[in-house]
């Protein structure tokens, strides 16, 4: 029996293409794997492993050796419900037992603290059953979309966590500027005078200002040196040795300053607080851009999940209820009410309409239903009643497979992004030699001293920190794949977004037309002239006001564009597929 499966993960820790090549590396030499992908714009690695051969416990202490962390997100087989009216370990341990014991669940875990329950089920099982059987033991229950939840729940995590570091930005620069200020302005004769006439002061007062910064930015720090101890320096590391070896060596001349009785320029000059202060800010609002950057690329899933509805009205017995659209089954009976949203990929089972499909197909105008056609989850239903027979569970309609096609692509690696990944897992490693090299060679072959000769040192490692190149290629496939689905362009993956580099010519063919998805009048044709188009387009305007049809708003804005009013109907009869009626006077 073949044991292989593909999961993927949320990988927590990364700050750099070198985290992901050397999680990329280091889990691929694993005993079972057969293939790893991680991705550092969506902080995903995706695995197909065989599970016999590795555990995911193994799995992640491995990982958390290397310094990340990693969790399983939740794949379509597994349910998430939420439980309302538990008031004790008792009700969770009840409730539990009758879950296991349902046909069809494989394992199920209540935890009473955020009252939920996560299920693993057998493929096909009814969901329906496992909620009535919840009922029955009187508690309240709902499904809870297992994808779109934790998609949400992430999305939700990363805002609070761009906040957090707009709060620490901010700080930041309120310390880095003044810190700026004093030691450059010296040269422009800003400062008070103060702080010319006595170095010593001035040099405490940079001290007391840089500080506060190397708190606020402590996590290139704690990330950056263990990552280092680990002999997988990070550019976080280089970022961590430059400005801590910048520190030192300034507050080791801050220390030797009174010996030149604290009023030295040569020893004020060798002091680079505000290069540590400065870097760090800098350095800060780089990631801040970039991680509001991915954040904007994931407004196009958004919209996407938007598109489907959170209820239905399920006809069952004769009767409507209203439920939640994570409920729906095959099989079941849906209603659709006039400007509702079709709930799921069905089949008409009565009633006639015009459903407007602009989201799966691009084209403006709406397209005529009835018995025995299929419907896409997502569409608009314009103007009859539809009953609809479900044919597939949410998971499965097209739109949530458009969605998944969407995620995967922004994950996805082009060709570059590889030759990326393993340029940065040797550009750290190279840059602390070149910086000790440089170091070295002005010590023992340029004549300088040890100060002079660890100051060309820091130069290097210091100009090498802010490198972007390992994230760049990797934001860029997340932007497009973001930006096109937004455009209702659906990349399949990062490859094909790199040969469309080499895209000379593009034909269409959408019906003979390229439209702007938005209709308008052109011209109107009289009979014998016995009528004005004036007239004409007046009393139309009067009927089609009443009418959600595309071609009804081409129609009304007319008018409006010629400054007609509309003429009064009434009697207003709307036939699917054939048009309306009125009279008008």
């Amino acid at each position: 029996m073949d044991s292989t499966q593909l999961r993927q993960f949320a990988v927590s820790g990364m700050h750099c293409a070198a985290c992901s090549s050397r999680i990329e590396r280091v889990v691929a030499a694993l005993p079972g794997i057969t293939a790893v992908s991680v991705n550092l714009a969506t902080e995903t690695m995706r695995l197909n492993w065989d599970e016999n051969l590795l555990s995911i416990p193994e799995l992640q202490k491995k990982i958390a050796l290397l310094g990340f962390a990693i969790k399983i997100l939740d794949d379509d087989r597994r349910v998430e419900l939420e439980i309302s009216g538990m008031h004790c370990a008792a009700c969770s341990s009840r409730l539990e037992k009758v879950l296991s014991n349902q046909p069809g669940v494989l394992s199920a875990k209540v935890n009473l603290a955020d009252e939920s329950a996560r299920l693993r089920l057998v493929p096909g099982a009814s969901l329906r059953s496992l909620l009535a059987a919840v009922s029955k033991a009187g508690f309240t229950v709902r499904k809870k979309n297992s994808s779109t939840a934790s998609y949400l729940a992430r999305r939700k995590e990363k805002l609070a966590e761009l906040a957090a570091m707009r709060r620490r930005l901010i700080l930041t620069f309120l310390f880095a500027l003044p810190l700026l200020w004093l030691a450059m302005g010296p040269m422009a004769g800003l400062p008070p005078q103060v702080f010319i006439d006595n170095h010593l002061f001035l040099g405490l007062v940079q001290l007391a200002l840089t500080l506060p910064i190397m708190f606020l930015t402590r996590s290139f720090y704690l990330d950056g040196l263990p990552a280092l101890w680990r002999r997988a320096p990070t550019m976080d590391s280089l970022i961590a040795v430059g400005t801590g070896a910048a520190f030192i060596y300034s507050l080791w001349n801050l220390a030797e300053m009174p010996a030149h009785s604290g009023h030295t320029t040569d020893a004020h000059a060798e002091l680079y607080f505000e290069s540590v202060g400065v870097l760090l800010a800098l350095v800060s609002l780089g990631k801040f851009f970039e991680a509001r950057a991915k954040g904007r690329t994931t407004a196009a899933i958004e919209q996407l999940m938007s598109l489907a509805p959170e209820e239905a009205t399920l006809v069952a017995d004769d009767q409507q209820k209203r439920i939640a659209c994570a409920e729906i089954e095959p099989g079941d009976h849906l209603l659709v009410k006039p400007g509702e949203r079709i709930p799921i990929d069905g089949r008409i089972e009565q009633g006639e309409s015009e459903v407007d499909e602009s989201m799966l197909t691009g084209e403006s105008m709406p397209v005529a239903k009835k018995v025995g056609d299929t419907v896409t989850g997502g569409a608009i239903n314009h103007y009859g009643l539809l009953w609809i027979e479900a044919l597939r569970f949410p998971e499965e309609t097209v739109l949530a497979r458009i969605v998944r096609l969407v995620q995967d692509a922004q994950g996805s690696k082009a060709p570059i992004a590889n030759l990326a990944d393993k340029i940065s897992l040797y550009f750290v490693p190279s840059v602390m030699v070149i910086a000790l090299l440089t170091g070295a060679l002005w010590f023992f072959a340029g004549g300088s001293d040890f100060a002079q000769a660890l100051k060309y040192a820091i130069a290097v490692l210091v100009i090498a920190c802010p490198c972007a190149m390992g994230l760049a290629t990797p934001m860029s496939i997340m932007v497009a794949a973001g930006r096109g689905a937004q455009l209702g362009i659906l990349v399949k993956n990062g490859a094909a977004l790199q040969q469309a580099e080499k895209i000379g010519s593009v034909l269409f063919d959408k019906t003979g037309t390229l439209t702007e998805g938005q209709p308008r009048l052109i011209k109107i044709k009289t009979a014998k002239g016995q009528y004005t188009e004036e007239d004409i387009l007046s009393w139309a305007a009067g009927i089609e006001q009443f009418s959600e049809h595309p071609l009804a708003k081409a129609i009304v804005a007319a008018a409006e564009q010629r400054g007609l009013p509309a003429a009064a109907a009434e009697g207003f009869v709307s036939v699917a597929g054939r048009g309306v009626a009125a009279v008008t006077y």
